[in-house]
Parts: C-alpha cells; sequence; structure tokens
C-alpha cells in the first residue's frame, strides 16, 4: 500500500526530471496526468463507491481480523482501492494531500463503520470531485497536467 501511495506522487516528478535532461526514454512511461476534468470524475466515482455494499463488505473484513494472506490483503486493497486511486487521478505532490488520505485510510481500517461519518466523508469527496472538475485552482495542491 505504501508503493501505490508513493508512487502517484514520485512518478511526475522523476519523467520531469527524465525530460529535463533529455533521456526521456531512461525511465519507463508508469503514470501520465489526465487533467482536472478525468481527476474530478475519478474522485466523484471514488465517493459514490463510497455509498457501497461492496466497500462495506471489504471495510468490515479488512477489520474484523487480523490474520494475513491473500484474501485478507484483496480485502484490505478493497476497503482503500478508491482513495488510492483518488490520489493516483488528481497526481498531487503534496505531502498534506498524502497524509490526508493516509489518515482516512487508516481511521477507515481501526474504525467501526458509522453513518454519521462515513455519509459526510462520501459527500465531501464527491464535492472535491465537483469542484476539480468546475474549478480546479481552487483546490490546494491539485498538480496541473504536464
Amino acid at each position: 500500500m505504501m508503493a501505490a501511495m508513493m508512487l502517484p506522487g514520485a512518478v511526475p516528478a522523476a519523467l520531469g526530471r527524465v525530460r529535463a535532461s533529455g533521456r526521456v526514454r531512461a525511465v519507463p512511461v508508469l503514470y501520465r496526468p489526465h487533467g482536472t476534468p478525468a481527476a474530478g470524475v475519478v474522485a466523484i466515482a471514488v465517493g459514490v463507491y463510497e455509498f457501497t455494499p461492496l466497500k462495506r463488505h471489504f471495510r468490515r473484513r479488512c477489520r474484523e481480523s487480523a490474520r494475513s494472506g491473500l484474501g485478507f490483503g484483496l480485502n484490505c486493497v478493497g476497503s482503500s482501492i478508491g482513495l488510492m486511486l483518488m490520489l493516483v487521478a488528481v497526481s498531487v505532490m503534496s505531502v498534506t494531500w498524502m497524509a490526508v488520505v493516509a489518515a482516512l485510510i487508516v481511521a477507515q481500517k481501526l474504525l467501526p463503520a458509522n453513518a454519521g461519518v462515513d455519509v459526510p466523508l462520501a459527500l465531501a469527496i464527491v464535492g472535491l470531485g465537483v469542484l476539480i472538475v468546475i474549478a480546479p485552482s481552487s483546490v490546494p495542491g491539485l498538480t496541473p497536467p504536464m
């Protein structure tokens, strides 16, 4: 999960450095931002995913035991995949955004599901997606497309 969270921030910087040095083929192209409309749509989809029974199922299964293994890992990835995809889509280079997303993932892993918290969070994510689509310059830390 650490690699999944750190890769979105590291790849654009690495690609920028490679382009500046003139050796474009030195690093494989792993990720290329698709612009703010795509980032907004992904954030909206993530907010909607937060409401789904599938997300609740994965979250419950990820919390219910401390065992390890493929099944447990898949449940935990299913529980946090939306937030990780949102981080990749917005291509933030901001440590603050990475910390916020990491805190949300940890909170969802450790705390039981609570509609009083989960519903406003999902609505806030949808709102963030809408804001990214209509006014991307108002979102702090949003990396402009390459």
